[in-house]
């Protein structure tokens, strides 16, 4: 019997040939379904579809593999990876962890994907940084930041807001961000690499359907990140939340 997540990732490879195929996720998700999709985030099912859209949009080939590690009536979890073509013909490969919750008629209302391998080296730090700013638990944060950040980590927010120096303090703005003015969706539009430098625009809607855009520059040293530069005409819509 085919699971809900081995049925999610077939409609997902079926849609670069067939973006009309994306339609049956609606089947496959409940209607306040989440998704945490390698740092990037979408919250309900028809802004889930979209998003799949564009994902499928940029896309000439791909195909997922899956290996399940646990599975109970009410959750899947297994390795993932996938592989395949953009739109100028480049092969690309990545892998992670899935985890989908499922409601009580077998529908995903919770589907998180993380992203531990790439061979697009700015995909990967910049999902490595999205990542972090997810995780609610400030204890496990904790480790994350450690694990994605140097000691020293400097975050600037655009000008002339904040500038913050040290994985503790990120936690707690990171924290901060998490109560006060949490995001409906925060979607990856495009990222480059040049030498240790990762650039990226991010897209995102705050409640009540205000919506930001915004690059960060980001500068790494080794597989840790040491500085975050944000850019965005729109960065009021998060900070005028924030107390």
């Amino acid at each position: 019997m085919t699971t809900p997540l081995a049925r999610y990732f077939e409609i997902v490879d079926s849609a670069v040939s067939d973006h009309s195929v994306l339609d049956s996720l609606r089947d496959l998700f409940a209607e306040e379904f989440v998704l945490l999709h390698c740092g990037e985030f979408v919250q309900g099912r028809e802004r889930a579809i979209a998003f799949h859209q564009r994902k499928a949009a940029k896309r000439k080939e791909i195909k997922h593999s899956l290996t399940v590690s646990a599975q109970t009536d009410e959750s899947v979890t297994a390795q993932w990876s996938e592989a395949g073509l953009d739109l100028q013909g480049d092969e690309f490969s990545a892998n992670g962890e899935v985890t989908a919750v499922l409601d009580g008629v077998g529908r995903i209302s919770l589907l998180s994907l993380t992203l531990t391998g790439s061979s697009e080296r700015a995909r990967l730090i910049t999902a490595k940084h999205l990542q972090v700013w997810t995780v609610r638990d400030p204890i496990e944060r904790a480790k994350a930041i450690e694990e994605t950040y140097a000691e020293n980590i400097t975050f600037m927010e655009p000008e002339p807001d904040n500038i913050y120096v040290g994985r503790a303090a990120l936690n707690d703005y990171i924290g901060v961000v998490q109560q006060q003015a949490p995001p409906v969706s925060i979607e990856v539009e495009s990222y480059y690499k040049n030498r240790e430098f990762v650039h990226f625009r991010w897209d995102a809607v705050f409640p009540p359907e205000k919506t930001a855009v915004g690059w960060e520059v980001i500068e790494t040293t080794g597989d840790l990140i040491e500085k975050i530069v944000i850019f965005s005409p729109d960065h009021e819509v998060v900070t005028e939340k924030l107390q």
